[in-house]
Order: structure tokens, then sequence, then C-alpha cells
């Protein structure tokens, strides 16, 4: 291996960059650990220590952790229980929303199906002598015509 090569892994390994193509990759990774949390390394490291500095861990006793346990377990319970009630609350509310969507669609349908039985009595007005003849085309109609009536009067 050269000795760039070898310089470079130390380097690698160490942390100890010379060059300015390491430098400038330095750079670059801290750029992006900034853009991605909004703060730079030290920053969230100074942020981290005085969150610490603001909330001390605190020793506790055996019953002091049981009774914080219980209070935990409490807590969790109420939560679940609230979110089974908000889960129930939207089911309901959905419930009610595809009722109100199939009752429009059957309103829409029993109006389309009335819109046909007009066109039907309009049809046997226009062409009741025609229903009379010997026009096959007719006799297909008029049986059609009365399919749909036996099937979709109400």
């Amino acid at each position: 291996m050269s000795k760039f090569l070898e310089e470079l892994k130390k380097a690698a390994d160490t942390g100890e960059f010379n060059s300015d193509a390491a430098k400038k990759i330095n750079e670059i990774d801290e750029l992006a650990e900034k853009k991605a949390t909004g703060m730079s390394v030290d920053e969230l490291t100074e942020s981290l220590e005085k969150r610490i500095e603001a909330n001390p861990a605190v020793a506790v006793t055996e019953e002091e952790a049981l009774e914080l346990n219980s209070q935990y377990e409490k807590k969790m319970e109420e939560i679940k229980k609230q979110d089974a009630e908000n889960k129930r609350i939207a089911l309901a509310e959905t419930a009610k929303t595809q009722l109100k969507t199939l009752i429009e669609i059957e309103d829409m349908v029993k109006l389309s199906i009335q819109d046909m039985m007009f066109h039907i009595e309009s049809l046997e007005e226009n062409f009741k002598e025609e229903f009379m003849s010997e026009i096959s085309e007719f006799g297909e109609l008029s049986q059609k015509m009365e399919a749909i009536q036996t099937k979709y009067r109400f």
C-alpha cells in the first residue's frame, strides 16, 4: 500500500484529517447533521446537558418506585379506556356517514326508477297504436316495459 493510502487510512482510523478534502467532508457531515436535526452536534450535546441539569435523576425507594409504577399503570388504563371510547366514537361517526351516503344513493335510485316508470308511461301513451301493430320491435319493447314495471313497482 502506498504511503499516502496508509496515512489516509491511519487518519481515517484516528479521526485526524489534514487534507482539505477531508475537512470539507467533515464540514458537509456536520451541515447534514444540523439540517437533519435543526442543531449541530455541539448544540445537541449542550441541549441534552441542560435538560439533564434541569431534570436530574432522583433515587427513589422501592416503595416509591412501586407507587410510581402503580400511578403509571392507572394512567395507562385511563388512556386505554379513552382510546377505546375515541375509537368507538369514530366508528359510530363512520357508521352515521355511511348510513347517510346509503340513504342518498337509495333516494337517487328511487328517483331513477320513478323517471324510468314515467318514461314507460310516456311510451305507452305516445305509441299506443304501434303497440297494437304487428311490428316485432314494439312487441319486444312492450315485453321489456312490462318486465320493468313488474320488477320495480313500489
